[in-house]
């Protein structure tokens, strides 16, 4: 009887290991998937403002600062660093083309055009098994690191504020 808990022990052990495992292909197609979805809901109503524009804040979040165009957000350790330009409208490609040529090495760059924004994600490899995770809608963009575990809620995140962004 002890064996047979022993045995089931470790076996649920390994299972939750090697559950919670996610291959790097797994985070990048957790990550287009996720912005695939993201984009095409509906945005959620600004619940927060700053001097320039009105953004909706996801719970969990914390605003470690806020400047006329940029907002640095946490959750716990993980860094969140909104870009909004009002100079550029929701179908600009500026921060994309910039984003593109800074991030040689992404291993997922993908866009989406529609009639009433520009959209894309970058995914590029850093240090420690980590990504670099970039959104952007037009004149507004997300970027935070994430492991690979986090990469799809991280991609949620920044869609979910970058894309409920009003100018006053």
């Amino acid at each position: 009887m002890k064996r047979n808990l022993l045995v089931l022990s470790i076996l649920i052990t390994i299972l939750v290991i090697t559950g919670c495992n996610v291959t790097q292909e797994q985070a990048i197609d957790y990550a287009k998937e996720t912005f695939e979805t993201g984009i095409a809901t509906e945005t959620k109503e600004p619940n927060r403002e700053t001097d320039l524009f009105s953004y909706f804040l996801p719970p969990g979040l914390n605003v470690q600062e806020a400047s006329e165009n940029n907002l640095i957000l946490s959750r716990g350790n993980q860094i969140y660093i909104i870009f909004s330009n009002p100079a550029e409208d929701s179908l600009s490609t500026v921060n994309y083309e910039q984003d593109r040529e800074v991030e040689e090495k992404a291993i997922l760059t993908e866009t989406y055009t529609d009639e009433e924004a520009f959209s894309y994600i970058i995914v590029a490899p850093q240090e420690d098994d980590e990504y670099k995770v970039i959104v952007g809608i037009g004149g507004e963009k997300g970027t935070t690191i994430s492991n690979k575990a986090n990469i799809r809620s991280s991609v949620e995140t920044i869609i979910d504020v970058i894309k409920s962004v009003t100018y006053e």
